[in-house]
């Protein structure tokens, strides 16, 4: 592979905050200084001005890097179901037409990277199109969708999109982005791209460390990510809502101190979820309100867990 380490993300205005931690902590983690980090940001909608900032933030790394912004118009999107409003998670389909490189890794911008994410840039995918992390089984998955398009494939390994390494000419020869925009303008999914994603590459994708796509939902993580040392070499990815950057997620989300330790390095330390930006959503219905109950039980749970308080709960390992 090249000596350049590219990674991508695919964004809108409303996550500016997440794109900069995620960005400032993936380049900041890549140790060796003869591999430069080559960003590459997906948007429709970020401003000369929003870029600019982001420069600056890397600049803080104190390391050589690249960074590029890709204006990329894709079919109308607005039949397909959004997540709160937005269709960017789609965007990652059409990176490998796109972006004329031999390999790049793809991360959400709900992450803090604390891996060098260069050993995926020499990783064999074995002629696979790409490699993620297996976050369970079909059958156990919450995405009921997925086995009305694979019935009876309860047992095999369900992906998680938020962390992809892409071969991109296999990608393309395979019509990967072709097939999974055939499926879903078929019909309802429940988890966007990710759903088309399971479906067209069933048993053609190579399993990464799960390191690299380490949920902070799961309960079973809480030790290491109590543990600023044992949070080291992972790429911690908040999954569920509210994100971080979310209207008081300063008060409610169970992780907001590891994510705000990388906020305070970057452009953006000023950030307030509260104060009015674009980004700016405060829950409105039931199930928003439910997410936020959810996310404030775990909150109150963790402080007392890594604080010793609690010798036991549920869903973390005992000894943990």
């Amino acid at each position: 592979m090249g000596r350049d380490v590219h990674v991508v993300f695919c964004c809108d205005r409303r996550v500016l905050p997440g794109l900069h931690v995620a960005a400032f902590s993936c380049v900041r983690a890549i140790a060796d200084a003869g591999r430069q980090p080559h960003v590459h940001v997906f948007s429709q909608d970020l401003t000369a001005t929003d870029l600019a900032l982001l420069d600056r933030s890397l600049t803080g790394c104190g390391r050589s890097y690249r960074l590029e912004h890709h204006r990329i118009s894709p079919p109308d999107l607005s039949g397909f179901p959004s997540m709160r409003g937005s269709w960017g998670a789609y965007l990652r389909l059409f990176v490998p037409a796109s972006l004329a490189v031999e390999r790049f890794v793809y991360l959400d911008v709900d992450i803090v990277c604390l891996a060098d994410i260069t050993e995926l840039m020499d990783m064999d995918l074995v002629g696979a199109p790409a490699a993620f992390m297996g976050e369970t089984t079909m059958g156990a998955t919450p995405d009921a969708s997925v086995l009305r398009f694979l019935p009876g494939h309860e047992g095999s390994p369900y992906l998680n999109s938020g962390v992809m390494v892409v071969d991109r000419a296999v990608w393309v020869r395979q019509r990967v982005t072709e097939r999974c925009m055939e499926l879903l303008q078929s019909g309802s999914v429940d988890r966007h791209e990710q759903t088309a994603l399971n479906v067209v590459l069933l048993g053609n994708w190579r399993q990464l460390e799960e390191r690299f796509n380490f949920q902070s939902n799961r309960r079973a993580n809480w030790p290491a990510l109590r543990d600023p040392g044992a949070r080291l070499g992972k790429v911690i990815h908040f999954l569920d809502h509210p994100k971080p950057w979310d209207a008081l997620a300063e008060f409610v989300h169970p992780h907001f101190a590891i994510w705000k330790d990388v906020l305070a390095q970057t452009q953006m330390k000023q950030f307030r979820s509260w104060k009015p930006w674009e980004g700016r959503r405060f829950p409105k219905d039931s199930r928003a309100f439910g997410r936020y109950a959810s996310a404030l039980k775990d909150r109150m749970l963790f402080w007392g867990y890594s604080r010793g308080l609690l010798r036991a709960v549920k869903g973390v390992p005992v000894g943990g």
